[in-house]
């Protein structure tokens, strides 16, 4: 995968969380701000791919929702991650996010 450097200008409390957030994940800071606006665009096209698939259908019926309402509730989604397991998996993820790094390069 192709970097392409630019310049951009972030307010000073945004550029110093992203630090401290990089930092906890064990990232270099552009790797931590390139993961946050891929997840960023990616709940951007996610939101007008549904706004799309509704215009086109129209929004789906009750029944349709009360099921995705009991697999959302049968799966935990959504509910809080006890501290210690959130840490587990964000050291997890960054493992992963690293790797993923250095089979792009």
């Amino acid at each position: 995968m192709s970097a392409e450097k630019l310049s951009v200008s972030l307010e000073s409390e945004t550029v110093e969380r992203a630090r401290r957030a990089a930092e906890r994940e064990g990232i270099p800071l552009s790797r931590w701000l390139n993961k946050a606006a891929r997840q960023a665009a990616d709940l951007e096209e996610g939101r007008i791919a549904l706004e799309e698939h509704f215009a086109a259908f129209g929004p789906p019926s009750l029944e349709a929702e009360a099921q995705a309402e009991r697999v959302i509730e049968e799966t935990g989604i959504g509910r809080p991650i006890p501290s210690g397991r959130a840490q587990a998996n964000q050291a997890a993820l960054s493992h992963l996010d690293r790797l993923d790094e250095e089979t792009d390069t």
